[in-house]
């Protein structure tokens, strides 16, 4: 796919056509790309996540198509047949669904194809797919049942206990989109379907205008009482916090003052003694410490230790949480390190990492069974940002939780910005972007270790940036930098 050239089109109002003979993982990871500059230039960034999602599924039900009429034609059985419709279905998931990386061999270089088009007019966007395979009565008749149950819904939530079609792995795929595009603002209304003999179309036009609806769940309710009920950051440390903020602070008194609470004194000497900060003596004392982290990185871990304490105080220790944010703080610190934004992001890159998922702890804590099966909904799949998910069924997404409580504890605003955008990095203001990538990537590379998500459901433009765009040299690097995490935890 050539950017360039497709933008060109773009901007004189040509139709953009892509073909393919099988829609792979790598070319969806291609395609979010693509959307992010298309976006871009259409000035509707914030919909990217909406329009992948909406163009990946109807790509994936277009491959499924595809799959299924060269699997009805290798059986000689008639598609448009009922008799032989339901034989060949009864077989489909086994022999097709099942055995999906089988697919695009068979496929490449067929008689089936499936197109994705892209047209501008004014200030409003058009996509199409497109595949040769035209829909029969029964699968028409099944896509229309799926539009008319998602009228019933106003969130996610519902659908997910609700909906279910075991017969062609459909699931959630039309609920979704027809949620999506409505909630979004773009409209239910601009989503439409067209077939005949030859051809089945899928048409998504985006106005220049969308007024987003504001989703209202008892979950969002819950949530937001329960972030009002938080206590605020111990008085303790905060006075600390003040003293590090102003610029006449006595070191001596600082020092003084982190002495009277073992627990940070602790965490205050191991930091300063972290390879992190490269001392050639063991640090001891707590002014020494100090001097050695900063005043900066000595506020951040006051933050750190905070929202611990009341973390693990209201919910439990969540270690499952903890854990992936620990990991993600260490793999941060090594990507800053490999970039050259050591100097720029130092200050901040750790604690960012570490409190980047505060906002699960909200969840988790009001209904971790739906999140959990949102979670389960994505795992290991290369799929597109769970934090939509969350959108559509709650209100609220875990970033956002997160950022309500940066705002309401007061964190810094570079802080801030890393919690609420490290799903969207391409969304944060320009003058942190750097840092939200730094954020975001080692986020991934840690959910990759982790197995809750493959390689290419990471943003291919960013891959590229931090020279991780192969997934080979990928996977070496998440290798090497937990072997380095382990040793640091023995």
């Amino acid at each position: 796919m050539n950017f360039k050239d497709i933008i060109s089109q773009l901007e004189t109002s040509k139709e953009s056509r892509i073909n393919f003979y099988f829609v792979t993982e790598e070319q969806n990871q291609e395609i979010y790309a693509l959307l992010v500059h298309v976006m871009g230039y259409m000035d509707k960034l914030y919909l990217v996540e909406v329009i992948f999602t909406v163009l990946k599924e109807l790509l994936m039900n277009a491959n499924k198509a595809n799959a299924k009429r060269d699997y009805f034609s290798r059986e000689k059985l008639d598609i448009q047949n009922s008799t032989d419709y339901a034989k060949g279905m009864s077989r489909f998931q086994e022999n097709i669904i099942m055995k999906w990386n089988e697919q695009l061999e068979r496929l490449d270089g067929g008689n089936y194809y499936i197109s994705l088009l892209m047209k501008v007019e004014g200030k409003s966007i058009h996509f199409a797919v497109e595949n040769n395979a035209p829909i029969t009565k029964e699968e028409l008749s099944r896509i229309n049942r799926r539009i008319e149950v998602a009228k019933n819904y106003n969130d996610l939530s519902d659908a997910f206990t609700d909906v279910s079609d075991s017969t062609e792995s459909a699931g959630l795929g039309l609920v979704l989109i027809q949620l999506l595009l409505k909630n979004s603002g773009i409209g239910s209304d601009k989503f439409k379907i067209f077939t005949n003999e030859k051809i089945t179309r899928a048409t998504l036009s985006v106005p220049d205008v969308t007024t987003p609806v504001e989703i209202q769940t008892d979950l969002k309710t819950k949530l937001l009482n329960e972030i009002d009920g938080l206590p605020p950051l111990p008085h303790s440390l905060t006075k600390i916090i003040q003293l590090c903020n102003n610029p006449d602070s006595d070191l001596h008194m600082i020092s003084q003052e982190i002495e009277r609470n073992p627990a940070l004194s602790a965490d205050l000497l191991k930091l300063s003694n972290s390879a992190f900060f490269a001392n050639r003596s063991q640090v001891s004392s707590i002014l020494q410490a100090v001097k050695v982290v900063g005043l900066k990185n000595l506020r951040n871990l006051l933050y750190v230790s905070g929202v611990r304490k009341i973390m693990d105080g209201q919910y439990g220790k969540m270690m499952d949480v903890w854990e992936h944010s620990s990991r993600c703080s260490y793999y941060a610190r090594y990507l800053a390190t490999e970039n050259n934004h050591t100097n720029k992001i130092a200050d901040i890159i750790a604690v960012c990492a570490l409190l980047h998922d505060i906002g699960k702890f909200l969840l988790l804590s009001v209904d971790r069974g739906f999140f959990k099966k949102i979670e389960t909904y994505q795992r290991g799949a290369d799929s597109g940002n769970s934090t939509l998910l969350e959108e559509m069924a709650i209100g609220l997404s875990h970033p956002q939780l997160g950022a309500l409580l940066a705002e309401k504890w007061e964190f810094p605003q570079d802080l801030r910005v890393a919690i609420e955008y490290h799903h969207k990095p391409f969304l944060a203001p320009p003058e942190l972007r750097d840092l939200v990538e730094v954020i975001y990537m080692a986020n991934m590379m840690a959910d990759f270790h982790e197995q809750k998500k493959g390689f290419y459901a990471i943003d291919k433009n960013l891959l590229a940036k931090f020279n991780l765009d192969n997934i080979d040299v990928f996977s070496a690097a998440v290798n090497k930098v937990e072997v380095l995490y382990k040793k640091t935890n023995e």
